[in-house]
Order: structure tokens, then C-alpha cells, then sequence
């Protein structure tokens, strides 16, 4: 599939391409935000493209359908096979813009804050423009040549008018383009495998944390719960306890002495209930005066600021030594009665993050804290250990396929970016047949 690696090439403004190929300005290779487009009739219904409507790794996400007349003055019209390319930031720098196809009678509107490039016949191909426009020099140059105040600065159309590619012949054009928008492909694949697997794992929790796994009977089968009781304004298996954090997971604080010549590496926790995370070690003159506190492997980890919105995890064994200041509270799990993963699972519920929040007063952000003395009076559910046990294996296997995909999706994404960019600049060439190599 591919070539030899690129060895005769002329120097371009966005790097150094083979001698073969032409460099080109967009506006020589394509019109840059065209004029409006028309359907054939005013009574006609046309697609449309909220932001929303398109993603940031370059895909129409959702469709709509508008009537001529409502979006013929105000919005921003394109034709089928036209690149958009979101103009405001963040959204441009988030990569947001899309190829749009399948657009119904050929003809779609949109919002104000899109480009649009319309590739000329002959010399490029829609596709492959669009993939210089998933290209990271491309987002880097775009975002360094924005105009406007903080928080409204765009891209002007003169940058895209003036950006220079590489261009190769259109068969070769064709071929990169379809070598990479196969690894695109890909990668949607497995997004919709993991937002699959997400739903799965949500509706599974929804489930677990209020029908419960069931007892298991004589032969070690699960039996589902026959008997159910409110609390509050759920609905949990009766033979569930309830007790205190107090009781079941109390705080336990150990401070330690800072030493000015120590190292202290610190432990973060992400919101969402998306774990730890590791900060760099500061020494004990960078401490100063703040107070420190070790982290066991196991620890059930809340922040005291964040926790409100899912600033909740467990200690793993990677986490273990490293250091939390006073905004981080560690409770120890009593594992006679229960699982710590078990606990975090619960708080990190719609019901825990209720109580969480209302054991949280105050507004929003550094001044909503979590009240230790609050947090030991919230109460939990606390089922029979094999339930709990048989609740996390569930859910971790559910877990681990997410990770599975995750890894998945990172190596592809990794793989993507280095084939972006010895494509697009032909350092690799495609194998093209004799019959093909007519230069556009």
C-alpha cells in the first residue's frame, strides 16, 4: 500500500513536500465560504447543522430538517461534499467540522460560526481537504492567526484562503484519502462501543444499586429479591442494611511532619467519578505551611471541594504513599461489613450524589464544601459481602471492557496522527498502478 519513504522533495510553506506535487493556496484549489445556495423551490425543506449537529473528530453527528424559508437569511449555507470548519473558538481548536454529505436535496444551512470550503473540480478532492483540515498544523496555524476578544476569537476566512498543502495527483488523492478515512472509520466504530458499553454500565448500576443482585441459595445461585422498601425515594431490597460513613467507613487523617528536604508527591482526584491521578512531587520548602496526609492502597478518597460532583475514588495501588493536603479526605472502610468499592459505587450514584451534595453547602465550586462531620452521618446501603462482591465483579467486568476499548481507541488514535501527517506530506507515498498516475 505504501511507498518508499519520501527522498526528492521541495520546500513549502507548511513543510517540505515531494517534488511532484503541486503547492497550493485553498483559494487556488477551492472558493472559501462560496455564495448562497438555493434549492430549487422556496416551499422546499433543506438539511441543517447546529455546532452541536457536527463533532470534533470531523463527523455530522445529527441531522436536521428545516424549511427554506426559516433558514434562508441569517444562516450559513453549503452544497453536498462541502468541508465545514468551525470558525469561533473553542470549537475550531477542538477540531469541530465536518464533510457534509447526504444532505437532503443536495443543499444545507447551518450555523454562522462555520466556513465553508468548496473543493474546484479537478484540482482536489472534497475528502482530501477535509482531512487537512483534521490535521493538527492545520488547528496549530488556525489557532495562532485568530482575531477577536477572549472568549470570541475566530479564524478569519483570509487564513484559509492563504494556508498552503501539498498537492498530490487526484488518484493519489484518492488513495490517501480512503487509507485514512478507514482508520476514521475505525475509531467511530469503537466510539460507539464504548458510549454502548457506558449505557450498559449505567443501566446496570441504576439497576444493581436498586434491585440488588438477589441471595444466592443452597447451590450458590443468585435468586432474585422478592422483598423491596423506600428509602427516601428509592426503592432498595429490604434485606439491605443502611449505616452511617461513620460507622462503616470513618475518617482517618494521617498527617505527616514536612520535612524541608523531603519530596512529597501529591494525588489528584478527577470529577465524574474518573479516578486518581498523579501531580508532581513538590519538596517540603514547596509544601511551606500547607498540612499533608498519606494515602493507603485502599483508601476511599472524597474531595472535599469536588466531591459533589463525583470527586469520589479509591485508592489503588500505583496511589499508595503519595500525599493529600487537607482539601482531600481519606476514609478506611470497615471490610468485615463492607467493600470499599462497593461504597465509592454508591456515593457516585444519582441517591449518593444527592446526599453528597446536600452534605456540601454553600455555591458553587471552592465555596460548596463537603462537612466532614456531614459526610459521617450519611447513610449508605451495606448488603450481605457476597452481594457487594457479586456487584463489583459485574460491574467491573463492564469496567474493563471500556478500558479495553479505551486502549484500543488510543493506540488507533496514535496511529492515525503519524499516518496523518507522512501522508498529507507525502514522507510516505501510495503505490499507485500505471494506469492511475495522471497527474490534476
Amino acid at each position: 500500500m505504501m511507498g518508499a519513504k519520501l527522498l526528492d522533495c521541495q520546500n513549502a510553506a507548511t513543510g517540505q513536500v515531494p517534488v511532484d506535487w503541486r503547492v497550493s493556496k485553498l483559494s487556488d484549489i477551492a472558493d472559501i465560504n462560496p455564495g448562497r445556495a438555493k434549492p430549487d423551490s422556496e416551499n422546499d425543506e433543506v438539511s441543517f447543522l447546529a455546532m452541536g449537529d457536527v463533532s470534533e473528530d470531523g463527523r455530522v453527528i445529527g441531522r436536521q430538517i428545516r424549511n427554506y424559508q426559516d433558514v434562508a437569511k441569517g444562516f450559513t449555507s453549503f452544497v453536498e461534499n462541502d468541508v465545514l470548519v468551525a470558525k469561533i473558538t473553542p470549537c475550531f481548536e477542538n477540531g469541530k467540522g465536518a464533510l457534509a454529505t447526504s444532505l437532503l436535496s443536495g443543499i444545507g444551512f447551518g450555523s454562522t460560526e462555520f466556513h465553508v470550503i468548496r473543493a474546484k473540480k479537478g484540482h482536489a478532492l472534497p475528502s482530501f481537504l477535509h482531512l487537512h483540515t483534521r490535521d493538527e498544523s492545520f488547528r496549530r496555524s488556525g489557532e495562532r492567526s485568530m482575531v477577536g476578544s477572549a472568549g470570541q476569537k475566530r479564524v478569519p476566512a483570509d487564513f484559509l484562503r492563504e494556508y498552503e498543502i501539498g498537492l498530490p495527483s487526484i488518484p493519489e488523492q484518492q488513495k490517501i484519502a480512503v487509507i485514512l478515512t478507514a482508520v476514521y472509520d475505525k475509531l467511530d466504530v469503537i466510539a460507539r462501543q464504548i458510549e454502548a458499553t457506558q449505557t450498559l454500565k449505567r443501566g446496570l448500576i441504576q439497576t444493581l444499586f436498586s434491585r440488588g443482585m438477589g441471595m444466592q441459595d443452597a447451590g450458590g445461585r443468585w435468586v432474585k429479591h422478592d422483598s423491596f422498601r423506600k428509602v427516601g425515594s428509592q426503592t432498595y431490597p429490604a434485606s439491605w442494611q443502611w449505616v452511617r460513613m461513620g460507622v462503616v467507613a470513618p475518617i482517618v487523617r494521617r498527617e505527616v511532619e514536612v520535612q524541608l528536604e523531603g519530596s512529597y508527591p501529591e494525588l489528584g482526584l478527577r470529577s465524574f467519578g474518573r479516578g486518581t491521578f498523579h501531580k508532581p512531587a513538590l519538596s517540603g520548602v514547596e509544601v511551606g505551611n500547607k498540612r499533608l496526609f498519606v494515602i493507603k492502597t485502599g483508601d476511599l478518597l472524597l474531595s472535599n471541594v469536588f466531591a459533589w460532583e463525583g470527586a469520589i475514588a479509591v485508592a489503588k495501588p500505583e496511589d499508595d504513599g503519595r500525599y493529600g493536603s487537607h482539601r482531600y479526605i481519606t476514609c478506611e472502610v470497615d471490610r468485615a461489613r463492607a467493600s470499599t468499592d462497593f461504597v465509592a459505587r454508591y456515593l457516585l450514584t444519582p441517591p449518593g450524589l444527592t446526599a453528597i451534595g446536600l452534605a456540601s453547602p454553600g455555591g458553587a465550586g471552592r465555596n460548596k464544601t463537603l462537612g466532614l462531620s456531614a459526610l459521617a452521618d450519611i447513610k449508605v446501603p451495606v448488603p450481605p459481602l457476597p452481594e457487594q462482591f457479586a456487584i463489583n465483579k459485574t460491574l467491573d467486568a463492564v469496567q474493563s471492557k471500556i478500558g479495553l476499548l479505551e486502549t484500543k481507541r488510543e493506540r488507533l488514535q496514535t496511529l492515525k496522527r503519524g499516518l496523518m501527517q507522512k501522508l498529507l506530506t507525502g514522507e510516505w507515498r501510495v503505490k499507485l498502478e500505471a494506469t492511475e498516475q495522471v497527474v490534476a
